[in-house]
């Protein structure tokens, strides 16, 4: 008996760090292999057992991309068999439909443009009860997204890894799809300059940039890693290796007429560096002035980002020692930098911590202000996320509910742009931490023992609540709160009319105040129209995020009667 469960595969990918976060069971130790928990939980590989025959009949799902715009599209499949079963199922798990198709040259095609906006699953089916050959797969439908949401002042990002196992520059296209307008990749000084004062430019990292650029996605560029022409292959350290760092980093955005870099990556940490000098933000200010000053000779008006810090760093030691970012920040770092990048991961919880006082994005901002004559300089969240792993406790759904609390909460506290770690799991083992992170899944090959394939990166949810929340909330900007508290919450962005996100960390009923019919989007973009009766109605908030439009007055705690 052959399966394989939602986009899985054998093919492991590599580690990439350890990210801080407490480990918590998974609440599902089993899934069913053909149905989908009303919970969305982890996808798991179903292995075969050591004795079991290769599967008569091979099953494919052979289309170019399986996030299909409403009104659209069809999921390709192929199968060496005569006919194959299928069922869709919604994201409750209810069967919204079902079939046996013929085939005809080895292939057929299910319709899905008559779908309404939604996360499905897709069951497959060939061979007998004796010799069956099963395979699973993930699509969503989705309403377009405007095209003038994804431009240089969205916030919608995401990381990426181009050219890594699993990432094709197909992911780039699917990135747009769901309105991701920017993405975050490392350019590592070793590889583009072998000789001192020369530069080589990659052909895989010029396509990515070429691909991105026709998408009209804007790369975040980060200057990374270390080169052994320099300071023995260390992070650079001494002046001549700042100097060449920084005539590096200006030296790739020229060739690729691109204006945003980030110095370095997660300094702070040991993991990508081993300075000469060490990890302290006095050792980093050296770079970042040393790449502020050629980037800004080469081109005044390009951005440089820093420290990109893991964790925020906004905090005094009892003994008084400051902690990384009021370091940088009294030596006067934020003179070289034209934004401010940290890496606030805290899962498995929820991102609403961000807004509160002291080691969170609001108490980053506050401290930024009073460094800054009062004034602002834009935060950016350059990595965030939460790996949907079995040791980490959070489900495939709540990842999506964290991706749209996120933009809520960083948007309603001075975060500029969110790039959401990562775009594409960096592997298929369902118990590995760095290979769950992803909005996409990785590709499933064929084996001789397990027949069965996915050409595509099929979506998790948090694909679906992306190009939601880009639709609900792109050219939109925060304009307050309807004065809740904790747990719920109802955060107002103002644009073409205001669009409310509400939600409660712990599920509560709100009263709703309005003078006419209200549109309620959830997660998946489901539209549903509430009437209120004498100027209200009961709206049942949960951690799932609702998107609220139409002429409300105000939103509060429903009080018993």
């Amino acid at each position: 008996m052959t399966r394989t469960a939602l986009g899985t595969d054998d093919v492991s990918g590599p580690r990439r760090r350890n990210r801080p976060g407490p480990p918590r069971r998974s609440r599902f130790a089993r899934i069913p292999a053909l149905v989908l928990a009303p919970a969305l939980a982890l996808s798991l590989l179903v292995a075969l057992p050591p004795s079991a025959p290769a599967a008569t009949h091979s099953l494919s799902v052979t289309s170019p991309s399986l996030i299909f715009q409403q009104g659209r599209g069809a999921v390709e499949f192929g199968s060496s068999a005569a006919s194959v079963s299928w069922t869709i199922t919604d994201v409750q798990g209810t069967r919204v439909r079902g079939g046996t198709s013929w085939l005809s040259g080895g292939k057929a095609t299910i319709p899905v443009a008559d779908l309404a906006p939604g996360y499905f699953e897709l069951s497959l089916h060939a061979g007998s009860s004796t010799d069956p050959t099963d395979l699973r797969t993930s699509f969503a439908v989705i309403e377009p997204v405007p095209d003038d949401v994804v431009g240089p002042s969205s916030p919608f990002g995401a990381a990426v890894h181009i050219g890594r196992a699993g990432w094709g520059l197909n992911v780039l296209d699917e990135a747009r799809r769901t309105g991701i307008a920017h993405i975050r990749e490392d350019a590592w000084w070793n590889r583009f300059e072998t000789t001192k004062g020369s530069y080589t430019f990659p052909a895989a990292f010029s396509a990515e940039m070429a691909r991105a650029r026709a998408l009209g996605i804007t790369p975040l560029i980060i200057a990374n890693g270390a080169n052994p022409l320099y300071d023995n292959g260390r992070t650079p350290s001494s002046p001549e290796g700042i100097a060449a760092f920084g005539k590096f980093a200006a030296a790739v955005l020229k060739q690729y007429g691109r204006s945003d870099i980030e110095v370095l990556n997660e300094y702070n940490a040991g993991t990508f560096n081993n300075s000469a000098c060490g990890k302290s933000a006095a050792c980093y200010l050296d770079v970042l002035e040393g790449v502020y000053q050629a980037v800004k000779a080469a081109d005044s008006g390009a951005s440089v980002l820093g420290p990109a810090t893991i964790g925020i760093g906004n905090c005094v030691a009892a003994d008084g020692t400051k902690c990384f970012a009021p370091d940088l920040i009294d030596r006067g770092g934020l003179k070289s930098m034209d934004a401010y990048s940290v890496h606030p991961y805290r899962y498995p919880g929820g991102p609403e911590w961000l807004g509160g006082s002291g080691d969170t994005i609001a108490g980053l901002r506050q401290r930024i202000r009073a460094a800054n004559g009062g004034k602002d300089k834009p935060i950016v969240l350059s990595e965030m996320g939460w790996p949907t792993d079995t040791a980490h406790g959070t489900t495939e759904r709540q990842q999506a509910d964290n991706l749209i609390r996120l933009y809520a909460i960083g948007l309603a506290n001075g975060v500029t742009r969110v790039y959401w770690y990562d775009l594409v799991d960096d592997g298929s083992d369902p118990a590995e931490k760095e290979q769950n992170f992803g909005m996409l899944r990785q590709p499933v090959t064929a084996t001789t023992a397990n027949p069965v394939s996915v050409t595509a990166n099929a979506p998790k949810p948090a694909a679906v609540a992306q190009a939601v929340a880009a639709r609900m909330l792109g050219g939109k900007t925060y304009a307050g709160t309807d004065g809740l508290s904790a747990p719920a919450y109802s955060l107002r962005f103002t644009g073409s009319g205001t669009t409310r996100v509400v939600w409660a960390t712990t599920a509560c009923d709100l009263m709703v105040s309005a003078t006419g019919p209200v549109t309620l989007v959830d997660s998946w973009g489901r539209r549903t129209v509430r009437q209120p009766t004498d100027g209200r109605f009961t709206l049942a908030a949960d951690p799932s995020p609702v998107f609220v439009e139409g002429p409300v007055t105000g939103v509060g705690v429903a009080t018993s009667q």
